[in-house]
């Protein structure tokens, strides 16, 4: 059941991303809060709604979403950079190849789940900039 309701959850999103054109990842530096947590994205991002996630965020090219699991919940780990966990995957859906980077930050008993996503094609040019956005995210100390 938690696979069905994740791969609509995936298939809207694609839906919002082949709507978008594309035009670079220009744009001055903006932050974003969800909760504790702030990212500094650019101000291309407007701030959206999806369904399953506590924040969904959409520029013309990249998307990032952000949802919370209890730490206790999650059954692996993965690699590690600065102070979380990432790794990149690639699906074709509807015919259309879409790239996923995944980053997990843990804070308290409660791990942040973020993901970007952009067209395949434009993944190699957009990395850099979305792990500099996943870099820039910081929680508020309670």
């Amino acid at each position: 059941m938690r696979s069905k309701s994740k791969k609509i959850t995936l298939g809207l999103c694609l839906i919002v991303l082949t709507a978008c054109l594309l035009c670079g990842c220009s744009g001055n530096p903006k932050n974003f809060t969800v909760g504790t947590m702030t990212i500094t994205l650019t101000d291309n991002f407007k701030e959206s709604k999806m369904s399953g996630f506590d924040a969904y965020f959409v520029s013309d090219d990249v998307s990032f979403s952000v949802k919370t699991e209890n730490a206790s919940d999650l059954e692996y780990q993965i690699g590690q950079r600065n102070n979380y966990y990432y790794f990149s995957n690639t699906q074709t859906v509807s015919g259309a190849k879409y790239t996923y980077l995944h980053c997990m930050l843990k804070e308290g008993n409660n791990y942040w789940i973020c993901e970007f996503v952009c067209k395949h094609r434009s993944y190699d040019s957009l990395e850099k900039s979305m792990l500099q956005w996943a870099d820039s995210i910081t929680f508020d100390q309670q």
